[in-house]
């Protein structure tokens, strides 16, 4: 039933086929603009078939079907084995026919390529580019839809040809179509079913086209900022800030030589971006500047290190906080990722939160400072903020220091054998640690030291003050004033009062004897300091309270006799007694350093006139007697605080006017010069002075006043 029906329908076409379409030219050819292959066309292609029915038909009897609908003859290789089904559940002409057909024959991969006139092939799909498909040239576009396997080339324009053809092209082909790419001609040769080339022609005319230029480009050029600092700040603000108010993708380029900001991106987002350069982009202070602190008490090279101990330990513990938060956070969340859709946190956050770790600090990163030592300034550089802080410390280092000063009588007691200490000479008493007044003073105790003994007149002593030292003086020959010198030092400096005398001193002696001269001897001497030093170092405290660091240092020159000989002469030596002490006391007290005794050894050797020195008379005629000594150092000390210049001021003037020439000395002070004032001593003798007066008896300095009465 199935043949006759075959038959029956290919006889039918047969014999209404027009003898035009047997004799059609098969040599047609395109010409020379495009080329377009012809159609297979069904005779009288309106005219209605009966129903289609196909059921496991061989591929060659749907071939034979086809040649009969088409008038074509369609060769084709023996090893077509398809078998094909089909209904087409009702009448169809004859050109429906034809089409459908043609796409089961390509759905069972067998492919039909015109040969052009009245000859077509049919041949499997999987060869059909060894088998020269015909080229379309020109637009696929005008031809009949069918599943006739062709070649065309599509010039691209405006893509890439490698683009179009990943990206547009490979994924709209049939199984076993064809792709290649022409990147040097920008072309893609496409083999497929026509139906096909026509689709991805279509698509390829909508996508290669010129793109219409939606981004504008503007230079802006910067007179304040630089241009890469900008384009920074700006990348920051459109990551994060300014996304959400920003449409499509934003450039900006900066160019150092000139100083300006190459923008890229769409017109609306052009004023956005322009209005925040404008904000940013204005004449500001600089953030960093320098200055010169002058000092005019304290000392630059010794205020420098004091600041930048602080600087460095602000930056020690800025950098182990921001090691501890490193810490924390590694070990609250270890390796984990940010949450999908989450963008991770930018570099202007990053740097925000940088700042504002270190907003508490008192110095910036930009700080630093050096030391002029000619001028005593100190040169600093930074922000505004670290000069202000600055200025504010070195305000509170460069303060005048509290002054002491320190008044000293240097005594030698000469002791006899009964006398353990010189503190009985003062009427001190010294037993079993203990100092008492006695005599008129008597009945007041204190403790002491052997060295370094304090007494308080204020609350123990009373009425013991310096000048009485010097009264005891006067009234005992045993009690001999050395010196009397005063200082006055600065809190935490070194005070040295010295007493002595440059002696010299035999170092070596080298002799000389050259053959036939007489030997020579060279001596080398050494100029040494021997006397009294003290050195007192003074801490003042809040509560006025004065602590001495007391170094006293008496050098002595003594002599070495070896031999019983008195002719032989002796060799001298420096004998040394030192001590050290650490005393607090009030201002205003007296402190005694005691206890510094020497033992001295005098030798007299007397002679009977002229004869005594006679070899023969000398044993008889001459005597030898030895002195000994016992003499014991005391030190009486006693500091003054003062606090202000005015004090300092005061106690100088009290100075002057204890002095005989007060009154001149004043004058030439205020003045700078001598005017008409005789001044004792200067040679200019412009004024007579006036009667002398006459000074009481008494000890006279600057202890006390002494009052004169005229003649």
């Amino acid at each position: 039933m199935k043949r006759f029906l075959i038959t029956t329908l290919l006889a039918s076409a047969f014999l209404l086929a027009p003898p035009s379409a047997w004799s059609q030219d098969a040599t047609q050819t395109p010409n020379s603009a495009a080329y377009v292959p012809l159609e297979p066309e069904a005779l009288n292609p309106e005219e209605v078939v009966s129903e289609i029915i196909l059921v496991d038909m061989p591929a060659s009897d749907v071939i034979d079907l086809l040649e009969t609908l088409t008038g074509k003859i369609i060769l084709r290789r023996q090893d077509i084995t398809a078998k094909i089904n089909f209904n087409s559940r009702g009448p169809l002409t004859k050109s429906e026919a034809v089409l459908a057909l043609e796409s089961i024959l390509s759905l069972n991969t067998v492919m039909l390529t015109d040969l052009g006139g009245r000859f077509m092939k049919a041949v499997p799909a999987t060869n059909v580019n060894t088998h020269v498909p015909e080229m379309i040239t020109g637009s696929s576009l005008g031809l009949t839809p069918s599943q006739q396997i062709y070649a065309k080339i599509f010039k691209i324009d405006y893509l890439f040809a490698a683009d179009a053809g990943s990206r547009i092209v490979q994924p709209l082909l049939s199984q076993n179509s064809g792709l290649v790419i022409f990147e040097k001609a920008n072309a893609l040769l496409v083999t497929d079913a026509l139906i096909n080339l026509q689709r991805i022609e279509q698509i390829l005319n909508e996508a290669d086209k010129a793109q219409s230029v939606r981004e504008s480009i503007e230079f802006i050029k910067l007179n304040f900022v630089q241009a890469k600092e900008m384009q920074e700040q700006l990348e920051n603000l459109i990551r994060v800030p300014l996304k959400n108010y920003l449409e499509g993708s934003t450039s900006v380029t900066a160019d150092e030589r000139t100083n300006q900001l190459i923008i890229v991106t769409h017109a609306p987002n052009m004023e956005i971006i322009r209005n925040v350069i404008e904000s940013v982009d204005i004449d500001s202070a600089p953030l960093t500047s320098s200055e010169v602190f002058p000092l005019r008490q304290a000392k630059a090279e010794e205020v420098v290190p004091i600041i930048e101990k602080i600087i460095t330990g602000q930056e020690e513990g800025r950098e182990e906080d921001a090691k501890v938060s490193r810490d924390e956070n590694g070990n609250t969340q270890p390796n984990q990722p940010p949450a999908p859709g989450l963008p991770s946190a930018p570099a202007a956050v990053a740097s925000a939160a940088s700042a504002d770790s270190t907003s508490t600090l008192q110095f910036s990163n930009f700080v630093g400072l050096s030391a002029d030592e000619r001028t005593n300034s100190i040169v600093a550089y930074g922000t505004h903020s670290d000069l202000r802080t600055l200025k504010e410390l070195i305000d509170k280092i460069d303060i005048p220091l509290p002054q002491v000063r320190i008044e000293a009588i240097i005594t030698e007691v000469s002791l006899d054998a009964n006398q353990a200490s010189g503190f009985s000479k003062f009427n001190l008493d010294y037993s079993n640690g203990l100092t008492q007044l006695s005599g008129g003073l008597s009945g007041i105790k204190t403790t002491t030291a052997s060295l370094a003994n304090a007494v308080n007149p204020a609350t123990q002593f009373g009425n013991f003050t310096l000048d009485a030292v010097l009264d005891m003086a006067e009234s005992d020959n045993e009690i001999k004033i050395l010196s009397t010198p005063s200082i006055v030092v600065s809190h935490n400096e070194e005070g040295v009062i010295n007493v002595s005398q440059s002696r010299p001193f035999q170092t070596a002696s080298t002799t000389y004897n050259s053959t036939g001269e007489r030997p020579t001897t060279q001596d080398q001497v050494e100029y040494r300091d021997v006397g009294i030093k003290l050195t007192a170092t003074p801490l003042i405290g809040a509560d006025g309270s004065v602590q001495l660091q007391i170094e006293q240092t008496i050098d002595t020159v003594q002599t070495v006799d070896d031999s019983d000989d008195e002719d032989v002469n002796t060799r001298p030596i420096i004998g040394k007694r030192e001590a050290n002490s650490t005393v607090t006391v009030n201002n205003g007290d007296v402190i005694i350093l005691g206890g510094l005794q020497e033992n001295k050894k005098d030798i007299s050797n007397t002679y009977f006139p002229i004869v005594g020195r006679l070899p023969v008379f000398k044993q008889v005629l001459s005597g030898k007697s030895e002195t000994y000594t016992r003499t014991e150092l005391i030190i009486f000390i006693r500091p003054t605080v003062l606090k202000t210049p005015e004090e300092t001021k005061q106690l100088s003037e009290n100075a002057i006017g204890l002095l005989e020439e007060s009154e001149a000395v004043s004058d030439y002070l205020e003045t700078n010069t001598t005017g008409d004032t005789y001044m004792e001593g200067s040679g200019l003798i412009k004024e007579k002075p006036g009667p002398k007066k006459k000074k009481k008896t008494g000890w006279t300095g600057r202890f006390r006043k002494t009052t004169d009465t005229a003649d």
